[in-house]
């Protein structure tokens, strides 16, 4: 099947086919390997009203986030202001103590994370879980276990149910590679490799198992703007590819505006803005609270972060500015040109 043919049929690979023939293929044995998302419209997770406390630090107090199906959602915020704790919640490694986590409408708040897993969530985490001692392919591999039919007897009896499907899940390992171009790697030891083609392969391991939530711990942490600009570029494509919702903390601010369809800012356990970048990147109460106030400052005395933070959100609600004006101008060509047209053509007839 190719990836046109996958968009067609609405199955799990969205991408158009003929730009990159080695892309398509990969994205074609995904397409057979992979299952298929269980839906592609509405919401695709939910948590709502969400609290949750530890002694008398209350984490999160009444939060509300909405991810729609197919979309790139940023969750911003201060270090404590209770992110990994709201992906915890949504992944299942914590119950909040009110509120519901709902996973494609069902109602999922009681459910471990093996069994959201199940239902299509994949998460990583700011440290890296690789076996360094493995091969890329070993550890893409060893996630897609559950992909591979048979017992322990069939496999060292060389039976063939076994055999095809790990040479069926090797290959779909393999086609994981290239779309995060790192297939030169595929023999190579995870230890022998750097931090960013190592945060590749942790992506790689979570999409592996035919996720169609994909929740991503500071994926950019400590990879320098370059790489982290990279990095980001490579998500929004895998999330296009392979129709996923990708739900992501960073405090990487300026990548999140580039990239997101939506964000989410905490600040001290609370909901502190929602909305488009722009939106967000604008909201007084955000540059107040979060991209530089005084009382951060103070609380901080990290003086150069808060000003590049809000440097970072001025650029680019000015670079949206600027996209808009080039817009709005090419428009009132084309329109100065159409009565134009139409002008010497009433003339010739």
């Amino acid at each position: 099947m190719t990836a046109t043919t996958a968009e067609e049929h609405s199955g799990h690979i969205v991408s158009e086919a003929g730009i990159d023939p080695q892309r398509d293929k990969a994205l074609a044995v995904l397409e057979a390997f992979l299952p298929p998302h269980r839906a592609d419209s509405g919401n695709a997770l939910v948590g709502k009203g969400v609290s949750i406390a530890f002694g008398g630090v209350k984490a999160l107090q009444n939060v509300t986030i909405t991810a729609p199906a197919k979309t790139f959602v940023g969750l911003l915020g201060p270090n404590g202001a209770g992110k990994s704790t709201l992906f915890d919640v949504l992944n299942g490694l914590k119950v909040p103590d009110s509120g519901q986590i709902i996973m494609f409408g069902k109602d999922v708040t009681k459910l471990r994370p093996w069994d959201r897993a199940k239902l299509g969530m994949g998460r990583t985490f700011q440290a890296n879980r690789l076996n360094h001692d493995l091969t890329v392919g070993e550890n893409l591999l060893s996630a897609a276990h559950l992909a591979i039919k048979g017992d322990p007897i069939s496999t060292i009896l060389g039976l063939p149910g076994p055999t095809k499907s790990e040479a069926r899940a090797e290959q779909a390992a393999y086609a994981m590679c290239v779309l995060l171009a790192i297939e030169e790697h595929w023999h190579d030891r995870v230890s022998d490799l750097d931090f960013g083609r190592q945060r590749r392969i942790e992506i790689g391991r979570s999409l592996m198992c035919g996720p169609a939530i994909v929740l991503l711990d500071e994926p950019a942490a400590g990879l320098d703007a370059e790489d982290a600009h990279a990095l980001f570029a490579l998500l929004r494509q895998l999330q296009k590819d392979l129709g996923l919702t990708i739900i992501l903390v960073e405090h990487y601010v300026k990548a999140v505006l580039e990239n997101a369809d939506l964000v989410y800012v905490l600040n001290q356990g609370q909901l502190l803005a929602s909305g488009t970048p722009a939106e967000v990147a604008a909201d007084p109460v955000v540059r107040s609270e979060y991209l530089g106030s005084v009382l951060d400052l103070e609380q901080t005395d990290d003086i150069t972060q808060a000003e590049s933070l809000a440097d970072e959100a001025d650029s680019f609600i000015a670079e949206q500015a600027n996209a808009d004006a080039d817009a709005d101008a090419d428009a009132e060509e084309t329109g100065a040109e159409e009565p134009a047209a139409a002008q010497g053509s009433n003339e010739n007839a």
